[in-house]
């Protein structure tokens, strides 16, 4: 019996889905209002010599895509331009049905800017890309903000880059302020407010990781950096998120209120795997721990991704979790949950296909004499 439940997480598996991607880490995920689409990731190959070790990942370079509503995966067609093994992945982002993905060579110093149409899985554009590219060995993520794409942090300090997706061109800002924050980055987490670029996290090669309590923030408008401190939870044990690596994080627009916050899921750090779900408010910079909500992941995991779909239901995919034994091993499992009480009519379409697997198999007149509208079902499902 269909019961709606906010703030539970449920499993998405569909028996009638064939497909599905393997297990994998690092994957990124996004969103339209049909489909969630998965690319990339990694998959840790175990040294055979010592059992217990891993050699360097394996890239995973594919796209999927899964039907929101009937649950179904699919893997797009294979396509003339991916990025290859010696292409390290600068960024990638989602923009008018486009999946755009930044790369850099390292050994020949230049890079690419490849469009995946989604709408037309066969067409993807390679363009060689131009500028002073940003060389650094970790993904981050990049924001969209006007005709360009914005990114932050190179190996050695937090300068700002933005690309233009038509010709592929990078330009390095100079703030008016002009602090690059030098330093020797491992990775950092960017959010993203429609004004300010915030930088959230932040680690420093053979350094600990920085608290999450103060953090800089580019203002694209104003070409300025600024340092901002965060508000901790006041009626949490722990007022704010633990310091840790590898956690989910994604971006959430309230309807009522306009604010656009932060949530950070799970995550690492040393032996320690977090289950817990944190929430930025970015307009008052107050953190809420979610967990005191009964709002917690289904079981610690840690490089997953995360996001959050126009109407508020929240999913995460992938990443690594501790089996039995102890040991960390790759999912490729699928959850989501919903963040607020959403519009009566995606409860009722929560509701269908719930009942419903195969809607996107069923003829208009077998629609019709289930009482469902036939548009409808075709604009989600077919």
């Amino acid at each position: 019996m269909y019961v709606f439940k906010p703030f539970v997480f449920t499993e998405c598996l569909n028996p009638i889905s064939e497909a599905r991607p393997s297990p994998r880490t690092f994957p990124t995920i996004f969103s339209d209002e049909k489909y969630l689409y998965s690319f990339s990731g990694y998959k840790y190959i175990v040294n055979r010599d010592t059992i217990t070790d891993y050699d360097n990942p394996k890239i995973i370079k594919q796209i999927w895509k899964y039907n929101l509503s009937t649950g179904v995966w699919s893997c797009l067609p294979k396509q003339q331009y991916l990025p290859t093994n010696s292409e390290i992945i600068l960024g990638m982002t989602f923009k008018s049905d486009k999946l755009i993905v930044a790369t850099w060579n390292e050994n020949q110093s230049k890079g690419y800017l490849y469009t995946h149409h989604l709408k037309d899985e066969n067409r993807v554009v390679k363009i060689k890309a131009k500028g002073p590219i940003p060389e650094r060995s970790i993904i981050h993520n990049f924001v969209n903000h006007g005709s360009y794409l914005y990114t932050i942090g190179n190996n050695h300090n937090l300068s700002v880059y933005r690309v233009d997706p038509e010709t592929a061109i990078w330009e390095k800002l100079t703030p008016e302020n002009g602090n690059d924050f030098p330093g020797y980055y491992e990775d950092i987490e960017l959010a993203y407010d429609g004004k300010r670029i915030y930088v959230l996290f932040i680690k420093l090669y053979e350094e600990r990781i920085r608290e999450i309590k103060t953090i800089q923030a580019y203002d694209v408008e104003q070409n300025r950096w600024y340092i901002l401190s965060t508000t901790g939870d006041p009626n949490n044990d722990k007022p704010f998120p633990d310091v840790r690596t590898n956690f989910g994080n994604s971006s959430y627009i309230d309807p009522l209120t306009k604010d656009v916050s932060v949530i950070i899921s799970g995550g690492n750090m040393n032996h320690t795997i977090y289950s817990d779900i944190w929430q930025l408010n970015l307009r008052t910079l107050q953190w809420t721990c979610l967990n005191k909500f009964g709002f917690s992941l289904p079981q610690p995991v840690c490089e997953h991704d995360a996001l959050i779909t126009y109407n508020g239901k929240m999913y995460i995919f992938g990443g690594r979790i501790k089996n039995t034994n102890d040991r960390l091993i790759e999912i490729n499992t699928l959850y989501s949950s919903w963040l607020r009480i959403p519009r009566l009519t995606d409860i009722c379409w929560d509701a269908v296909n719930h009942y419903y697997k195969d809607l996107n198999t069923k003829t208009d007149e077998e629609l019709f004499n289930l009482g469902l509208p036939v548009n409808i079902v075709k604009s989600r499902c077919q």
